[in-house]
């Protein structure tokens, strides 16, 4: 098996396209390969069925992807650019110190809503987690959400209580994930309690980091 410390060479395109045919070429690949995980799941997925779909010989997907792992990398960054553009808007409301649950709670209700709008995410993200190469990297990407929330808030928590608070935001961020993948799989009365349950314990952990 591949070092994950090598992973980052199997995450880049072969090729950077330069060109607006080739850009073209590269979406209709992924968006093709996200349909087919969606429908699936990615054992089942090939990079020849892939190239059939997408409307090109293998050739065309090797061009720029080396292998799937590749392809799901490429997916999954795309939706965390789109997903911290999203939950960044949460972020401003922290001016002071009560701003921190109203954000974390905000934080919570985008992403239930952004996957919800796309049931394909799920998919990703357990494609994600089944790839032996990419199984740590929904853990990087909630500590990188994690930091970006502490960073707006660290100003109103006390400084003995920022390292135990950055812990807390990091295991709120990926347990967030874990708990959307729960939400979305039960009636929907039953998710909207349950994202609501996690948001009131949520604010709960937050209250005790808040400076009086």
């Amino acid at each position: 098996m591949a070092d994950r410390r090598d992973v980052g060479s199997h995450f880049a395109l072969r090729r950077i396209p330069k060109q607006e045919r080739s850009r073209e070429r590269i979406d209709e690949i992924l968006k093709v390969a996200m349909d087919l995980i969606g429908q699936k799941g990615i054992d089942a997925v090939t990079m020849k069925e892939i190239a059939s779909l997408s409307g090109g010989p293998i050739a065309s997907v090797y061009q720029y992807f080396p292998n799937k792992t590749a392809i799901i990398a490429t997916l999954y960054e795309r939706y965390i650019s789109q997903l911290r553009s999203i939950l960044a808007g949460a972020l401003p409301q922290i001016n002071e110190a009560g701003g921190i649950a109203d954000a974390a709670e905000e934080m919570i209700t985008l992403y239930a809503k952004f996957v919800r709008s796309h049931p394909h995410v799920q998919d990703l993200i357990n494609a994600v987690q089944a790839d032996k190469l990419l199984e740590d990297i929904d853990i990087k990407e909630a500590r990188q959400i994690a930091d970006m929330f502490c960073k707006a808030s660290e100003a109103f928590v006390p400084a003995n209580l920022r390292e135990e608070f950055v812990r807390t935001a990091f295991v709120m961020c990926h347990l967030t994930v874990s708990m959307v993948r729960l939400a979305i799989k039960v009636a929907d009365d039953e998710g909207d309690q349950i994202v609501s349950d996690f948001k009131a314990s949520i604010r709960h952990q937050l209250s005790r980091f808040v400076s009086k």
